[in-house]
């Protein structure tokens, strides 16, 4: 985890804010990419600005549609790159850049990506400050993000999403014994939507958040505010791990 934000630090600090002319000569591109991929494989995308949208579907490939918005010089100096990491594994990188001596200013291009994947392939995401959206995908799911909200719909496979100053939402499809959910966060909120016969081994741990839930649960001993163990349902199910700085966890229907 601070591995991530110290490269997520390091990579803000290199960024300086956009000049008056650089925004009066913004332009945009419109690039579409479609590439193979089997249910099983991984789908990796990485984004700085804009937004992200994630979608499973029952085909055999990676649809990424994106839009890009910056000055021409930066459009034609960083790239969308969409590529294949041997058979299985798709790279998505929204902000591909040319390596050059002479390289200077502002480095990123605000870019909107639209991906379809295999619903039942695996997900890893890296943002900065880009809101993801993620629907329908039953493989794997890890997430770490800086400054963005995560937002996570139709859950059935394991999750685990680390953020810092992003508040995340997850509503579980089911919850499966071998399907985890494992979610930390420095300054954000953490709210769960999960079925009414859902049943789950909870740890919560925070420095200052609290938790709530709508749903019963039983707490175990020897806990404390800042640290519980409960049982979801009367327990049984998968763990499902809570751990904020300063956000509260909340747990719904």
């Amino acid at each position: 985890m601070r591995t991530i934000l110290a490269v997520f630090a390091i990579s803000a600090l290199a960024v300086p804010a956009l000049t008056a002319a650089d925004r009066w000569t913004d332009e945009t591109e419109r690039i579409t990419r479609t590439v193979k991929l089997e249910p099983g494989g991984t789908v990796r995308v990485n984004s700085f600005s804009g937004r992200v949208t994630i979608t499973g579907t029952d085909r055999s490939e990676v649809v990424v549609d994106a839009v890009r918005r910056a000055p021409r010089s930066r459009l034609d100096r960083i790239k969308l790159d969409v590529h294949t990491e041997g058979s299985d594994r798709v790279v998505i990188d929204a902000n591909r850049r040319q390596r050059s001596f002479w390289e200077f200013g502002n480095n990123v291009v605000e870019t909107d990506l639209d991906v379809k994947m295999p619903r039942r392939a695996n997900l890893e995401v890296s943002v900065f400050s880009a809101p993801v959206t993620i629907e329908g995908v039953e493989g794997s799911e890890k997430l770490n993000s800086f400054s963005a909200r995560i937002t996570i719909t139709d859950v059935s496979g394991p999750v685990r999403a680390h953020t810092f100053s992003g508040p995340v939402l997850i509503r579980a499809r089911s919850l499966d014994t071998d399907h985890p959910i494992d979610v930390q966060t420095f300054s954000g909120s953490i709210e769960l939507h999960v079925p009414e016969s859902a049943r789950g081994t909870l740890r919560f741990n925070s420095f200052s958040g609290r938790l709530d839930s709508a749903m019963p649960l039983t707490l175990g001993t020897g806990g404390s505010r800042r640290s519980i163990r409960a049982e979801l349902g009367g327990g049984g199910g998968p763990m499902l791990n809570f751990k904020t700085f300063s956000g509260s966890v909340r747990i719904n229907r």
